[in-house]
């Protein structure tokens, strides 16, 4: 497990460096007082802080469990793989879809990959979900997420 954890450490401080450095590329915001860079920072910042705590307890010794070889059989890793291609699938049709119809079927198949199947559950959460976020982002920080096939009703 010690060296699962040092690597996982390493890389984790390294994609949250290269978030950060990044983030520092995009403009700031002279009336809020924070840009576009400022959540995405704060959570790359978090990630570097938890990667290095876990990188100190592996180089100290006080790593737990195992690591199991991966097996593309194991349910886990299944679910693993499939939502890294629906996350690299919604990367992709994020611009030219719109962030709330691309989103909303995001999140009822991520819903439905973990085990979900309530009705209620797959249509109300991602609509309020993307709603919520939606509104924080255009209207509280006025920042536009792309509205891509509904251009004309937003």
């Amino acid at each position: 497990m010690k060296k699962a954890d040092i690597s996982g450490g390493v890389i984790g401080i390294l994609i949250g460096i290269f978030a950060i450095l990044e983030g520092r590329k995009m403009p700031a915001d002279v009336v809020m007082g924070i840009g576009p860079s400022f959540f995405p920072n704060f959570l790359a910042g978090f990630l570097v802080l938890f990667s290095a705590a876990l990188l100190i307890n592996a180089l100290r010794g006080k790593s737990k469990g195992t690591v199991e070889p991966f097996r593309l059989a194991d349910k886990g890793a299944q679910r693993g793989l499939i939502t890294l291609g629906a996350s690299i699938v919604y990367c992709i049709a994020f611009e030219p879809l719109g962030f709330i119809p691309t989103s909303i079927v995001f999140f009822v198949f991520m819903a439905l990959v973990l085990g979900k199947r309530r009705p209620l559950t797959l249509i109300a959460a991602p609509a309020l979900i993307t709603a919520g976020i939606w509104l924080v982002f255009e209207k509280v920080l006025n920042l536009s997420l792309p509205p891509g096939i509904l251009v004309d009703v937003l």
